[in-house]
C-alpha cells in the first residue's frame, strides 16, 4: 500500500471508531443498511425538500436525486442497530 492510502486510512480510522461506538455496525443484511444517500434524502424530506420540489425549483424534467442517492449509499453505508440488540 502507497503512503497515501495509508495516511487516508489513519484519519478514517476515528470517524470508524466512532461510528461502531454509536452502534452502526456494518456487513448486515440489505434491509438493515442505511446509506449516505438515505441520511441526506431523509434530512431534506423533513425541510420539506423533495425532488419534486427540487425540480420544480430548477425547472428540471430530472434531478438524478435517486442516481445520487444510490452513488452515496455505495460510497458510506453501514448497518443500523435495531432496538433491543
Amino acid at each position: 500500500m502507497s503512503n497515501e492510502t495509508e495516511k487516508i486510512r489513519a484519519e478514517m480510522q476515528p470517524v470508524i471508531d466512532e461510528l461502531k461506538a454509536k452502534g452502526i455496525n456494518f456487513n448486515a443484511s440489505e434491509s438493515d443498511i442505511v446509506g449516505l444517500g438515505d441520511v441526506v434524502e431523509s434530512v431534506l424530506t423533513k425541510f420539506g425538500i423533495t425532488q419534486e420540489r427540487f425540480k420544480s425549483w430548477f425547472n428540471l424534467k430530472e434531478c438524478n436525486c435517486t442516481e445520487r442517492k444510490k452513488w452515496l449509499n455505495n460510497l458510506f453505508s453501514w448497518k443500523v442497530k435495531k432496538q433491543g440488540e
